[in-house]
């Protein structure tokens, strides 16, 4: 992946947001999988939510001096965020927005109505801060990393063969974790890629079930009858979802589960 596009980086507005040193971050990756089995333990291991912090987050809803379920989703927000936080009251100071682009080899069937290389493109307008992401970074006060990889070498059409082979979907998922703040209280995760709609469609039916119409329209910018309106959306992972199946996406995605 050498040809990628350097990392696009824009820095948090506060110095509490200062990147995590460069020796801590080799130390987040000791346990990085190196087998697909090392990645089956590495899921099962993974701890749970703190269900003290969430109770006591309950408990505070429940003295706020408002009916409840006022608040809507953000009750539920904050409920979660003190679990997996394992801390009560949650905190949102340190945010880090990772976003990961790739190119799929199932754009080839012109299943978009734009080509592959509006991808290089949307990365070029992260880097100049023109994207709708770059302003919330800035009013969030947030940190913003965009990761291209392999911009000139998308990965294999998922409906003829699988996106990448079991090292590479392993090196993703090392990567991945490689790009994690460990000290931010809040990850935001995000891809870009031409294609990337038909992926999402085949991962949610291979994890939820149903087809890739039921997961996903026709996409952006496609017409009825117009390119990419074709069967597109019958390209789909089938059988039980297991990590395996991220050989079957894209690095981007394989990536994103490795930051979690």
């Amino acid at each position: 992946w050498e040809s990628s596009p350097p990392v696009i980086r824009q820095p948090a507005r506060s110095a509490k947001h200062a990147r995590t040193p460069p020796e801590k971050k080799a130390n987040q990756v000791n346990d990085a999988p190196q087998s697909i089995p090392d990645l089956h333990r590495l899921i099962e291991n993974a701890p749970p939510a703190d269900q003290d912090a969430l109770e006591a987050a309950r408990a505070r809803q429940a003295i706020l001096t408002k009916p409840a379920g006022a608040l809507g989703r953000l009750e539920e927000i904050a409920e979660w965020l003190a679990a997996w936080q394992g801390r009560h009251p949650p905190s949102a100071e340190r945010v880090q927005i990772i976003v990961f682009a790739a190119n799929h080899g199932i754009a080839g069937r012109g299943i978009s109505a734009y080509p592959s290389d509006v991808t290089a493109q949307m990365v070029a307008n992260f880097g100049a801060g023109g994207a709708a992401i770059n302003q919330l970074s800035n009013w969030l006060g947030a940190s913003l990393e965009v990761i291209p990889l392999a911009l000139d070498a998308p990965t294999g059409d998922i409906t003829q063969q699988a996106a990448m082979d079991e090292s590479a979907c392993l090196e993703a998922w090392r990567a991945g974790m490689a790009a994690l703040d460990s000290d931010a209280d809040l990850v935001c995760l995000g891809e870009m890629g031409i294609g990337n709609t038909t992926i999402a469609a085949a991962l949610s039916a291979a994890l939820f079930g149903g087809s890739g119409d039921d997961w996903a329209g026709r996409g952006t910018g496609i017409k009825p009858g117009g390119k990419g309106s074709g069967d597109y959306r019958d390209y789909r992972i089938t059988g039980a979802c297991d990590v395996e199946h991220l050989t079957r996406l894209g690095r981007q995605v394989a990536r994103i589960f490795g930051v979690n």
